[in-house]
């Protein structure tokens, strides 16, 4: 069990990449204190886990409800870890901000969302979550959060250290990996297709 939860931590943390947004979030709070922004990345980071959690939760509902399948939702889940990964791959410019959106407060967006919680780390909660059983699911949801909390919560330190270069090969690298895991997703989700009609 303890291994399958690291499994899946791991797969999460991959998906929520606090190591490719770190950039992104330190960028969007240089203009804040330390103590400012270590209040703003627990807070952001909170609203993430707890819109994760809803989707734990109440995923299968949704999905019920909008009269989406389980396959369907791998199969978009998958693509939409693969642009994104491309994206990470390739490069992102760091987003502009203007002046009065600087000295005004970040609340939810961008930073939880989708940054922190982005559309690919919601689809692969639900996906895993209706693969594996509720409570290593959630187990592996938290882990991946704490550890993900902690790299931005050090983000200024990281960005210092390891300098812009270290941060986009870090991103590529992370990059890569989920294309790789995206692939796995559409080929899984074709081969449940495939016994489907047969």
């Amino acid at each position: 069990m303890q291994f399958k939860i690291l499994s899946l931590m791991t797969v999460m943390i991959l998906v929520m990449d606090p190591c490719g947004n770190l950039p992104t979030f330190v960028a969007l709070l240089k203009d804040k204190t330390p103590k400012e922004y270590c209040r703003i990345i627990v807070r952001e980071a909170l609203a993430a886990l707890i819109i994760l959690v809803f989707f734990l939760v109440f995923g299968d509902r949704i999905l019920a409800l909008l009269h989406v399948s389980k396959l369907s939702l791998e199969f978009g889940g998958s693509i939409v870890l693969f642009l994104i990964s491309i994206k990470m791959i390739f490069g992102m410019p760091i987003m502009n901000e203007s002046k009065e959106n600087r000295k005004r407060e970040l609340f939810i967006v961008p930073l939880a969302v989708p940054l922190f919680a982005g559309p690919s780390a919601i689809a692969m909660t639900i996906v895993l979550r209706n693969q594996e059983e509720f409570g290593i699911t959630a187990a592996a949801l938290v882990f991946a959060w704490l550890v993900s909390a902690a790299i931005l919560l050090c983000g200024r330190f990281f960005s210092r250290i390891l300098g812009p270069a270290a941060l986009d090969a870090m991103e590529s690298l992370v990059g890569f990996l989920l294309t790789i895991l995206s692939a796995e997703m559409f080929i899984s989700a074709f081969r449940t297709l495939t016994l489907i009609k047969q």
